[in-house]
């Protein structure tokens, strides 16, 4: 087998096991992209409904990942402090 059969082997297999992983992740976005698509197509001359369409999903976006990062942090600072409290009774 030659080198670049194998690289694309390789490719073509982690690529799969990407998607496998983030399966939820692809879901939703196809969801998204579709209902957004269904919109535009739609209602060629509602600009409101075009602008909502595109601005709700990617305020959720931005939303995930500016703010539950840190509420994720906060909340497993948390629980660890009452794993040590409760360690010392």
């Amino acid at each position: 087998m030659d080198e670049p059969m194998l690289l694309l082997l390789l490719g073509s297999g982690l690529a799969f096991v990407f998607a496998v992983l983030l399966w939820k992740l692809l879901i939703t976005t196809v969801g998204i992209v579709a209902s957004q698509w269904a919109v535009i197509t739609g209602l060629p001359d509602e600009p409101v409904a075009q602008v909502l369409a595109l601005a709700i999903p990617a305020l959720l976006a931005a939303f995930a990942l500016l703010y539950l990062p840190s509420i994720a942090a906060r909340s497993a600072v948390r629980s660890t402090r009452v794993l040590v409290k409760g360690a010392h009774r």
